[in-house]
C-alpha cells in the first residue's frame, strides 16, 4: 500500500499524481475535475478549478474538500444558468457539490423538489425533471420549473390566495414560469393544509381545509 493511498483513506486530497499509486489503487481513485464537455461552449466559467482526488464511495468528503479549495471561483458561478460544473460532474457530484457550497437547501417531495438559495430565491421544480435534465432545471421559459423570487415566498402567496387555488389565480403573483409546479407543492408539502380540487371550469386546484 503506498503512502499517498494511506492519504486518499483518511481524506480527499489535491496535488495528486496517479503515478505515484499502484496499479490496483488507481482502479479506485476518482476525480473531482471541472474542465467542461468537447464540444460545448464553456460559457459561465470563472477559471481553473482545484483538481480533488478522492477513493470511490467518497463523494460526500469530496465535494466539500472541492467546495473548500475552491471557494473564490465557485463564488463567481450563476448556478442558475448553465454552467461549466454541470458540463463537467455527474448529477450525484453536482448536487453534492452545490450542497457543500451552501448555495441552497433542498427538499424533495414525490413529484417536485424546491431548492431555496441563500439570497432567498426558491425554485420549485418537477422532480423528474430535476433529475434528468439537470442543465435545464433553472428557467422560467418552459414547462416544469418555476422562480419565486427573495420578495415573496410560496407560504407568503398560499396566505394571500382564497379558500380555492388555482393556475389562474396564480398567473397574477410574483411567481415566475410554470405556476403548476408551485400549486403541485401546494398539493405534496405537509406544511400546507389543503386537498387537491377540480374548479368549476375544469382547472386542477388546491381546496384549503377549514378548521
Amino acid at each position: 500500500m503506498t503512502q499517498l493511498y494511506d492519504k486518499l483513506k483518511e481524506a480527499p486530497q489535491t496535488g495528486v499524481s496517479r503515478a505515484e499509486l499502484n496499479f490496483d489503487e488507481r482502479a479506485e481513485v476518482r476525480a473531482v475535475q471541472v474542465t467542461g464537455t468537447a464540444g460545448l461552449t464553456q460559457a459561465n466559467n470563472p477559471g481553473k478549478f482545484t483538481d480533488v482526488f478522492y477513493l470511490e464511495g467518497d463523494e460526500q468528503a469530496a465535494a466539500e474538500t472541492f467546495a473548500e479549495v475552491n471557494s473564490e471561483l465557485l463564488a463567481q458561478v450563476d448556478c442558475n444558468a448553465r454552467n461549466v460544473l454541470q458540463t463537467s460532474l455527474s448529477r450525484e457530484l453536482y448536487d453534492l457539490l452545490l450542497d457543500a457550497a451552501g448555495d441552497r437547501d433542498i427538499t424533495k417531495y414525490p413529484t417536485v423538489v424546491v431548492e431555496t438559495r441563500a439570497n432567498g430565491t426558491r425554485w420549485v421544480i418537477n422532480r423528474n425533471r430535476y433529475e434528468s435534465q439537470v442543465d435545464r432545471r433553472y428557467t422560467t421559459n418552459e414547462t416544469g420549473s418555476a422562480r419565486v423570487p427573495p420578495t415573496t415566498s410560496p407560504r407568503a402567496i398560499y396566505e394571500q390566495q382564497g379558500q380555492t387555488i388555482a393556475e389562474s389565480g396564480l398567473m397574477s403573483t410574483e411567481i415566475e414560469g410554470d405556476v403548476r409546479q408551485v400549486l403541485d407543492y401546494f398539493r405534496v408539502a405537509p406544511a400546507f393544509d389543503c386537498d387537491p380540487v377540480t374548479t368549476d371550469d375544469q382547472q386542477l386546484g388546491v381546496q384549503k381545509r377549514t378548521e
